[in-house]
């Protein structure tokens, strides 16, 4: 293939497209006659065959089909804060957005609509952000986007935007690794700055070098940006000293990226305030401080409301003291995983809690997030590849120490290393040689264990490579008797993985053709804090592509972009959403190869993820709903404080120093359910014993309803006293560990409310299950449940976890029942308009829990489907409940009180990630 000239090709169909269809998406046919008639036109200039043109095609149309929406934002408006942007929009000169927005068109292929709207974002934000012509100010804003959405982008284009504005003074916060500082430092020299910021602080450097145009900087030099740091070195006062350079001494836009660190911070800290100062001994020069990563070390875990003699947390009390350096200053977080940053007490005036403004950023269409992978309309799920708990227990126990020495690896590492291997000649195949590849192994946090896995897994690539070698180009026959070609061969053929359709081929042709140059480039790297994560410095290979298995913990769990990551085996137990999110590495951008994304891990956290997607997905829907009714940062943190899934970061963060928690977590809206068993028989059989006297009761104390549009073929009864239903949750037990459900605090909470007197009952009677065996007794009648509910059950130390449902019990929609078909289309319409959720997505539970109906109560009949090895040992059937609470009439929250007990929460933990050695 002719790469250089199908490159050639698609920069002149895309410049020639772009400027004709700059304000809408072109229809297909017109695309198809665009590219033939440039085609023609460069034939002699961009010879390209018919295989090599159909490549240009598709990526193309990637490329056009990609859209971008503007966020959702929340802000504070009874501050003196006043909109200044679009005032000033005429005397400030565009020149560092206009380099900027020109570069992702001409260098990255980003097409007009997108650049459009991401200055439009940039612009929204920095309206929020202090007038830089303002005396004084001092803003304090969150940014929040997915996690590997392009939020890195985002921020680039705010700097940019803010230094044509006025800003003086951009420090970029860049996260704790020393890897993700050069990262980000790389990033802003192309994207920002415009100069290499290492030859920038060489003394020794020549001045062409010094000065040579880099990234956006060969779209302009007429202005500059000075880089006080650089990709070699973080914030040192030596180096600036030796360039004689100092914030009064340079006219430009000054940009420092720094790592969070005490003694960098200090002394950055220390070196600025020798600069002049205001007769308050302030700065006067406008400070933009972007906190990237603003949830992780960032935040004072201290807190000095309630101890005010205690000092905050070291790197907390750097950023404190930068700000206050700088009498006009914008604090600016920027996070996918926000829940840290809304607990920050937002009564400490000078601390971190974003009081002025939350904007919520929306990911463009390409981007493959968790809403896609595991939320409850995914498009994506078939990336999803389950883990054998049982081979892999044994090869690797989930709970294991630093000591513990690995005697194998688990069958279904090797298939999907296999695999990736595969992938990496399919993509060969589809004329990316030069693409970065990577897999992600993430099954362990101790270093010693990850080497343990590197080595194995080195040597098994050793024998692929040596297979491959000698035996690639004989006779397929002969070749499939050696057994690492015969392996390959099956996971090439197995039905899941679709190779052959996905590489055009025959297992021959690849065999012969690519495989091995293909799979002799990777190689394994433990990436960690003991081997240095410029182990994986994808910079060192820019123009051959690194294609690698890295092996590592929580160095590759923060802000860390795998390039090209096709493949990840992930096995991690820890229910802290923050943490699970920023895991996720395989969530983003995987331009022509997002059908080859595999991930492996366990159903238990597969489950865990849809929990952390609804909670998160609900989060960002309310913003939509608090921006409509003026509420601020401070009302929003109030409300994700009091949404029940925050119990877990609450009572992770006191398991070591409390005995108790007590909260108030938000019903109204809500469906509650039971997903987390205790694994006791004596707890269980008591359990079955309450479900079924409270049904049998249901006669004398409800209403039976017939009417199959609302009922859905359902047994259900109304005006079931509210007592009898809080008798009910108080004693029926659950485990401890899933936090959300309360049953003592929603019975004290029901008992103290008029409007939840009366309940509908409903006992799911609809499943794909066998029916329950001799009914049930109801009055004096027997219930016939012809089809329980099919669920998988696992067993998870003291626990029995109902999975396959995403930390659910019912399935999605069920608040329907009970609702006319034209009430159910009048409150999903209700939603839409409130949430602006699209069409493309189903609507939650809670968008039928409307205020015009009584609170519902669920009973669920499961029957289990355990593995083999412990279905002889557990009950067929179980029973779970669920309960709805209809909005509030005056759509007030409504909290009830959950004391949870942190000692039994301890004991009852499956949480392993109490500690690290990563």
């Amino acid at each position: 293939m002719s790469q250089k000239n199908m490159e050639l090709l698609e920069k002149l169909l895309r410049d020639c497209i772009y400027s004709k269809y700059e304000e809408r998406p072109l229809e297909e046919n017109e695309f198809l006659q665009e590219a033939e008639d440039i085609r023609r036109k460069a034939e002699a200039l961009a010879p390209v065959d018919d295989e090599e043109f159909e490549a240009v095609k598709k990526r193309l149309r990637v490329q056009f089909a990609v859209n971008l929406d503007v966020g959702t934002y929340v802000r504070d408006e009874q501050t003196e804060h006043q909109s200044w942007l679009p005032a000033r929009r005429a005397e400030i000169d565009p020149f560092f957005w206009n380099r900027y927005r020109k570069y992702l068109e001409d260098a990255k292929g980003w097409n007009p609509r997108v650049i459009a709207n991401l200055g439009r974002v940039a612009d929204e934000i920095l309206d929020l952000c202090g007038d830089p012509q303002q005396k004084k100010f001092a803003i304090k804003g969150l940014i929040m986007g997915d996690v590997q959405s392009g939020k890195t982008a985002n921020y680039t284009a705010i700097c940019n935007k803010a230094a044509d504005a006025g800003y003086h003074i951009i420090i970029v916060l860049a996260g704790i690794p020393k890897n993700l500082r050069r990262q980000t430092q790389e990033r802003l020299d192309a994207e920002f700055s415009g100069r290499r910021s290492d030859y920038f602080l060489d003394t020794h450097a020549k001045a062409n070098l010094k000065n040579a145009p880099y990234g956006v900087g060969r779209y302009g030099t007429e202005k500059s940006i000075a880089s006080f740091t650089s990709v070699v070195k973080d914030f040192d006062i030596n180096v600036l000293r030796g360039n004689n350079l100092d914030i009064s001494n340079v006219n430009c836009p000054i940009l420092f990226v720094v790592k969070k660190n005490k003694s960098i911070l200090n002394n950055l800290i220390g070196w600025l305030g020798n600069s002049k100062k205001n007769e308050q001994g302030q700065i006067e020069l406008p400070l933009l401080l972007i906190d990237d990563e603003s949830d992780n070390a960032s935040v004072n875990t201290h807190d000095m409301v309630k101890d005010p003699e205690t000092e905050p947390t070291a790197i907390n009390a750097g950023i404190r003291r930068l700000l206050k350096l700088f009498a006009q200053s914008t604090y600016l977080g920027v996070t996918a995983t926000p829940f840290a940053n809304i607990f920050i007490n937002p009564e400490q005036d000078d601390d971190l809690f974003p009081s002025d403004f939350i904007y919520t950023l929306s990911a463009p269409s390409n981007y493959i997030g968790a809403e896609d992978i595991f939320g409850d309309d995914a498009k994506h799920d078939d990336m999803l590849e389950t883990i054998n708990d049982n081979e892999r227990e044994r090869c690797l126990p989930l709970k294991h120490k630093k000591t513990y020495q690995v005697k194998g690896l688990p069958r279904d590492l090797y298939e999907a290393a296999g695999y990736f291997l595969l992938t990496n000649a399919v993509r060969d195949v589809r004329g990316d040689v030069t693409a970065h590849r990577s897999m992600m192994v993430h099954i362990s946090r101790f270093n010693d264990i990850q080497q343990q896995i590197a080595d194995f897994l080195t040597a098994w690539l050793d024998r692929m490579r040596s297979a491959l070698r000698n035996y690639a180009q004989l006779p397929a026959e002969e070749a499939e008797h050696i057994k690492e070609i015969h392996t390959l061969h099956a996971i090439f053929n197995d039905s899941r993985f679709h190779l052959e359709e996905k590489s055009g081929m025959s297992w021959d042709t690849l065999l012969e053709k690519y495989l091995y140059k293909a799979v002799a480039p990777v190689e394994v790297r433990a990436v960690n804090m003991t081997t240095g994560t410029a182990s994986l410095d994808y910079s060192q290979h820019k123009k051959d592509g690194l294609r690698v298995i890295a092996i590592g913990g929580d160095a590759l769990s923060r802000g860390l972009t795998l390039e090209g990551l096709c493949v990840t085996y992930f096995c991690r137990t820890t229910a802290m959403y923050d943490t699970l999110l920023q895991m996720g590495r395989w969530f983003g951008y995987r331009p022509h190869y997002d059908d080859l994304v595999k991930v492996w891990m366990t159903e238990e956290e597969m489950d865990w993820y849809g929990e952390i997607t609804r909670a998160t997905t609900e989060l960002r829907d309310e913003i939509r709903e608090m921006r409509d009714t003026h509420q601020t940062p401070r009302d929003f943190g109030l409300r994700v404080k009091q949404a029940p899934g925050s119990l877990i970061v609450t009572a992770r963060n006191k398991m070591r120093t409390a005995k108790t928690v007590t909260q108030p977590i938000s019903v109204s809206g809500r469906l509650l359910e039971t997903p987390r068993l205790i694994a006791d028989h004596a707890v269980l059989d008591e359990n079955e014993r309450i479900f079924k006297a409270f049904i049998a009761q249901l006669p004398e104390r409800g209403t039976r309803l017939m009417d199959e549009e609302r009922t859905h073929g359902h047994a259900y009864w109304q005006n079931v006293p509210g007592d009898c239903v809080a008798g009910l949750l108080r004693a029926f037990k659950t485990n401890p560990w899933h936090l959300s459900f309360n049953g003592e605090g929603l019975a004290d909470y029901i008992g103290q409310h008029k409007e939840l007197s009366l309940w509908d009952v409903v006992v799911l009677g609809k499943g794909e299950g066998s029916a329950y065996p001799d009914g049930l007794v109801c009055g004096n009648k027997h219930l016939t449940i012809a089809n329980t509910e099919v669920r998988k059950v696992a067993l998870n130390g003291r626990m029995l976890s109902i999975s396959g449902t995403k930390v659910r019990v019912g399935s999605v929609g069920c608040t329907r029942i009970g609702l006319t078909r034209q009430e159910a289309k009048a409150a999903e319409a209700a939603f839409r308009a409130e949430t602006g959720i699209s069409a493309e997505r189903s609507v939650p539970d809670r968008a039928f829990l409307t205020r015009m109906r009584h609170p519902i109560l669920f009973l669920h009949i499961i029957q289990a489907k355990y593995d083999p090895a412990i279905e002889k040992n557990w009950p067929k059937f179980l029973f779970a409940l669920g309960v709805g609470f209809p909005k509030t009439e005056d759509g007030e929250t409504q909290t009830a009180m959950y004391v949870v007990n942190l000692v039994q929460l301890r004991n009852a933990s499956n949480d392993i990630d109490m500690d690290t050695d990563d």
